[in-house]
């Protein structure tokens, strides 16, 4: 059995049986191995109570929520910093951005070459 259901952002997203889901594990996977990305939502009486997804897309999501917690702990760095200087605690973009474990390995660009300016 297979119900719509309406998440909170107004996507719509198919949720079937536990039963369903179990038999149809086999095909959600063969669509995986040639390129799809659907993931297969399942649960009772049309509520979702669980996803099945490839390795790919949690691998992903792993990346997205490190990088979410990474960006959280230096917001959070940078307001501290906020609240607790002045204008006479100046410190350098690239001392704070050393400070927040920011990666400034960047080549220079055109603008960065001294011998590009006027």
């Amino acid at each position: 059995m297979e119900s719509p259901y309406t998440l909170p952002n107004g996507l719509i997203i198919r949720v079937v049986d536990t039963a369903t889901a179990g038999r149809a594990l086999g095909n959600a996977v063969q669509s995986w191995h040639e390129g799809a990305t659907e993931p297969l939502f399942y649960g009772s009486e049309g509520r979702p109570e669980g996803v099945v997804i490839s390795f790919d897309q949690w691998a992903e999501y792993v990346t997205l929520k490190e990088d979410a917690e990474d960006d959280r702990r230096r917001l959070e760095g940078v307001r501290r910093r906020l609240a607790n200087t002045g204008p006479e605690d100046y410190v350098s973009f690239e001392d704070a951005a050393r400070e927040g474990g920011w990666d400034l390995d960047v080549p220079p660009g055109p603008a960065d070459d001294p011998d590009s300016r006027p």
